[in-house]
């Protein structure tokens, strides 16, 4: 039962600070797009050390893992320490938005067309949905800028959003059972 309170409490904590996260991320959706390039650091130095270690302890040595670890843990330090690369990754994080959104669309317009002959209401629907997408992703393009703002944005509501989910599992937490 004590447990159960500890978990509750520790939810709570975690929920409210992620709530933080989440409003100061709305005030500063660049700060919080430009983040990106750190985040993808942190996670190649990490996982490149974790690589090293694995391929090391294992009786049989894994040299070609030990490698791969060794030169992503220093991809990971080059995007941490050169303002330059970090910048380079955010703005092709940006294009890879736009990208993702041109061939989103694209499958929405082919999708509608095949849609057409079954239902036209659902087949012009896809088609207007994927024509808007080639329009977003064309902006994408031309205002990387207006990107990293909306990808900011995106990013900072889901993370308040998963802070106020924390937050009711908390309050809900136990009642389930108490019933």
């Amino acid at each position: 039962m004590k447990e159960n309170k500890t978990i509750k409490i520790i939810t709570m904590i975690t929920g409210i600070l992620t709530v933080l996260l989440g409003f100061y991320a709305v005030v500063r959706p660049m700060r919080t797009f430009l983040a990106i390039g750190w985040i993808l650091g942190m996670l190649l130095l990490v996982n490149g050390i974790e690589l090293v270690v694995l391929s090391l302890s294992k009786e049989k040595k894994d040299i070609g893992a030990c490698i791969l670890g060794v030169l992503e843990g220093l991809g990971g330090i080059v995007l941490l320490f050169s303002g330059v690369q970090r910048f380079l990754t955010d703005i092709m994080a940006t294009y890879l938005v736009g990208g993702s959104v041109l061939i989103y669309g694209i499958f929405q317009i082919v999708a509608g067309v095949k849609k057409f002959k079954d239902s036209k209401g659902k087949g012009i629907l896809a088609i207007i949905c994927g024509v808007l997408s080639i329009i977003v992703s064309i902006i994408a393009f031309t205002h990387p800028i207006l990107t990293m703002f909306s990808v900011g944005y995106m990013i900072a509501f889901s993370v308040l959003m998963q802070g106020i989910n924390m937050i009711v599992l908390a309050v809900n937490f136990g009642k389930a059972s108490e019933e």
